[in-house]
């Protein structure tokens, strides 16, 4: 298997640049010590990681195909759970192989190439993986953008980038998935996420945290706009939009209607399956057993915080609640996405 020849690029039609030092010291001074030589989309303003300047259009150019199935959503969103679900989808005869191999193993996250670069000197089996797939690969050109473009067959892939940093075809190549939660659990659930991080990306307060969330300072902002750029499309023939909190209120109902929109012929029973199989404990027994011996998935010990609906009440307070409530008004009109938060 060798990595595939590059396809004639269309224009990337933004620029990326370096995020100011001063705003840099201004989030470092309120906690988010992991922000460090961060760039931004220039003019969509998306906070990424620096790696991402180099790979800005390998991710515009790179080649959908039409047997793949891609999963996109913002950060904290249910992503893994649905990669879970999705996974288990196409594979419900080799449900074992979840076992053996986290879901990066098992499923493309293609952003992994910016937010953990693999180090050009490192001798592990995912390099030695790397090298054999693509013996002409540059690490540098991103390891799971070559390792996926070499993939032969049908792929699930996954990314939390806005829908227009990715190839402008996606749409009308394959089937894409989205799923949304609502803004307040999103937030919450991403300072948790950031808070346990091993590389302390975030080590101040709440209330600091869900500023920056509605400013759009965070890694993948702004959240509005991710979402904004999939309902606006959702009536396309090859997208599925989802919800997060109809998945957690009717999770049959949700695979059922999934595994119809990927023409995945499953009975009741094998969506029973698939339902135990991404369930909650599940999730977190593998991820335990998994982290044994190769450190936290993502670098986060108890990955699998609560995917419960309105964990924002327990650490908000009534004024942040208020002002929350006033920036859902503002930036949902006019487009109404029916969001559930209870």
């Amino acid at each position: 298997m060798s990595c595939p020849q590059k396809s004639t690029r269309r224009f990337f039609p933004l620029t990326v640049e370096k995020v100011p030092d001063e705003e840099e010291k201004l989030l470092q001074a309120k906690g988010f010590l992991g922000y460090t030589n961060l760039v931004r989309t220039n003019p969509s303003l998306v906070p990424l990681r620096p790696a991402y300047a180099d790979l800005a259009e390998s991710y515009y150019n790179f080649d959908f195909r039409s047997d793949d199935t891609v999963l996109l959503t913002f950060p904290k969103s249910g992503t893994t759970w649905l990669s879970e679900a999705l996974w288990a989808i196409r594979n419900l005869n080799q449900l074992d192989q979840a076992d053996e191999a986290d879901i990066d193993e098992r499923v493309f996250f293609l952003d992994s190439d910016f937010l953990q670069p693999a180090p050009n000197d490192v001798d592990t089996p995912a390099m030695k993986k790397f090298s054999a797939a693509c013996p002409e690969g540059r690490v540098e050109d991103g390891v799971t953008l070559q390792m996926a473009a070499a993939e032969k067959g049908p792929r699930i892939l996954k990314s939390h980038l806005q829908l227009e940093l990715l190839n402008p075809d996606l749409l009308d190549t394959c089937k894409v998935v989205y799923m949304a939660r609502n803004p307040k659990d999103v937030c919450v659930s991403y300072f948790h996420h950031c808070k346990k991080n091993t590389k302390k990306i975030f080590q101040g307060e709440f209330s600091d945290f869900a500023e920056a969330f509605m400013g759009n300072q965070l890694l993948f902002a702004p959240y509005w706009d991710h979402v904004r750029q999939v309902w606006l499309r959702r009536g396309h023939e090859n997208l599925h939009f989802m919800f997060f909190e109809h998945m957690k209120r009717d999770v049959f109902g949700e695979l059922k209607r999934l595994a119809t929109f990927l023409e995945a012929d499953l009975s009741d029973e094998d969506v029973r399956r698939v339902a135990d199989h991404c369930s909650f404990g599940r999730m977190q027994e593998r991820e335990q057993r998994q982290s044994q011996g190769r450190g936290p998935l993502y670098g986060v010990p108890g990955f699998f915080h609560k995917g419960a609906i309105g964990g924002w009440k327990d650490v908000a307070s009534q004024d942040l609640n208020d002002r929350f409530d006033n920036w859902i008004i503002d930036n949902n009109c006019g487009i109404d996405i029916p969001f559930t938060y209870e």
